[in-house]
């Protein structure tokens, strides 16, 4: 292109002019020396009518010019070979102007005693005239920029040197911004990847936290719900020393009043001679009722007293050692007791309860004396409810407990379900808070399903939820893991 070498002062004037703003533009749109310097050595080149134009920067700790920016006419292995070359800070013209700090212009470079051949005999270039400028920033002198044609004498004039030089100024300031926004990048790079080393040390730690307050929430809950069950442990212990020694008058009495019987059996047989005809007919009759009436006695103090003792053994701190159990028998052991509760307490009533053990179930690890007072509170909990059932609907309804278990593989499920009133919406929220019961007044504590949950999910790691609908039925869902 024509470029600068214009006759009319005035056309160059506006070259210049148009050139100044292009670059303007350049430097504010970019900032990466890669993408920056080209473009600037090509508009240099074209506008100066030259071959090529490059740029020089200096390697101050080898003390060496190197060409990193080349814009030339030459094939690809020319400039591949310009960018590899090297050669000492002090040689050529471009060590001259580096050196002196002041601008040159060479109208035959070949008859230049400055002039360093080695980088035209390296790649073939037949250089003539050059404009060689320092670049010059805060930093001082850090390369040299140079124009070069192959035409000698005339190529350049002086007002095309001063304008390169003001022009070098610009692109060293540019080349010093561009080499900080690289520091800054490469520190960036590095303060970001320490912020993420770091931010992933503080997650290590947050997850160790958390996995720490989670196991002291746990032991906290373990403590609360022995605390609970020691409390419990105590209350029974009292209760079961009160209800032992009656208890032991109405065994031994009833063992006494056994022997008595027969004594008196034998006596009467002796002197029955002496008796009347109708006394005679009845004393074998009331000598019998009176014998097995009790035996009665006998058979259930013995099994109050079997309870009393189990109760006593479990206030001593047999409970809270986990243990191989018997799921299934554990469960019908305790239903059985229920039965027998609901007879004594309502013994014109009849629940029908029915049963369904999973022989897959097997054994859990628990801790059997805990887990029996769960089945027998919600066991309890379910025949009241249908039991009350039945006396809102009267005898035309069958009130009935469906209890069940399941092999789950790694846990165990245990159903209990009652066909009683169901439990409200409103109240279904509080079932497991602590003296919140749905009992009238003076027929429950509030606390056996509390206390159940803390047993269920504090201590055996499990679940316990409510299945329910109300006015059809009620169906509590245990879930056991087996270890």
């Amino acid at each position: 292109m024509p470029g600068l070498k214009h006759d009319d002062p005035f056309a160059r004037l506006g070259d210049r002019a148009s050139l100044l703003y292009e670059l303007g533009c350049a430097f504010a749109e970019r900032i990466e020396l890669e993408e920056l310097i080209p473009l600037v050595m090509a508009k240099c080149r074209d506008a100066f009518d030259a071959e090529g134009a490059a740029v020089l920067l200096l390697d101050p700790t080898r003390n060496e010019l190197f060409f990193p920016y080349i814009a030339a006419d030459e094939d690809a292995d020319v400039a591949a070979q310009l960018r590899e070359l090297r050669f000492p800070a002090d040689r050529g013209i471009a060590g001259a102007v580096l050196q002196s700090g002041r601008p040159i212009r060479v109208d035959d470079a070949a008859s230049d005693p400055r002039f360093y051949g080695g980088v035209d005999r390296r790649t073939r270039l037949t250089t003539r005239a050059l404009l060689s400028v320092p670049l010059t920033c805060r930093q001082g002198t850090i390369g040299v920029m140079q124009v070069l044609n192959p035409r000698s004498g005339g190529c350049f004039s002086d007002d095309d040197l001063a304008f390169l030089e003001a022009l070098a100024g610009s692109i060293a300031v540019a080349i010093e911004n561009a080499r900080l926004y690289a520091d800054l990048k490469a520190a960036a790079a590095v303060l970001e990847q320490r912020v993420a080393e770091r931010t992933r040390e503080l997650r290590d730690k947050n997850a160790e936290l958390e996995q720490t307050l989670a196991q002291l929430q746990q032991t906290q809950q373990q403590l609360i719900v022995q605390e609970k069950l020691a409390s419990l442990g105590a209350l029974t212990a009292g209760i079961a020393h009160e209800i032992k020694n009656p208890l032991n008058f109405v065994t031994n009495f009833a063992g006494l009043s056994a022997e008595l019987a027969g004594e008196l059996g034998d006596i009467l047989r002796a002197e029955q001679e002496r008796l009347s005809d109708a006394a005679r007919a009845d004393v074998p009759e009331l000598l019998d009722a009176l014998v097995l009436n009790v035996e009665k006695i006998g058979e259930h103090g013995k099994r109050a007293d079997s309870i009393v003792r189990g109760m006593l053994q479990h206030s001593r701190g047999a409970a809270g050692t986990p243990e191989p159990t018997d799921l299934n028998a554990l469960l019908a052991e305790y239903v059985a007791l229920a039965q027998h509760g609901i007879r004594a307490q309502h013994p014109t009533v009849h629940i029908a309860i029915e049963t369904a053990y999973d022989p897959a179930v097997g054994t859990v690890h628990a801790v059997p004396q805990d887990l029996s007072r769960v089945f027998l509170n919600i066991i309890n909990n379910a025949c009241y409810a249908a039991h009350e059932k039945r006396r809102q609907l009267g005898d035309g309804f069958s009130p009935t407990v469906a209890i069940r278990t399941h092999n789950r593989g790694d846990h165990v499920e245990i159903r209990i379900r009652d066909n009683g009133p169901g439990i409200p919406p409103a109240v279904r929220a509080k079932l497991f808070t602590p003296f919140f019961t749905t009992k009238p007044p003076g027929s429950g504590t509030g606390l056996g399903l509390s206390i159940s949950h803390d047993i269920i999910v504090q201590q055996h790691h499990g679940e316990i939820r409510v299945d329910t609908e109300e006015g059809s039925y009620t169906e509590f869902i245990i879930v056991l893991p087996r270890a």
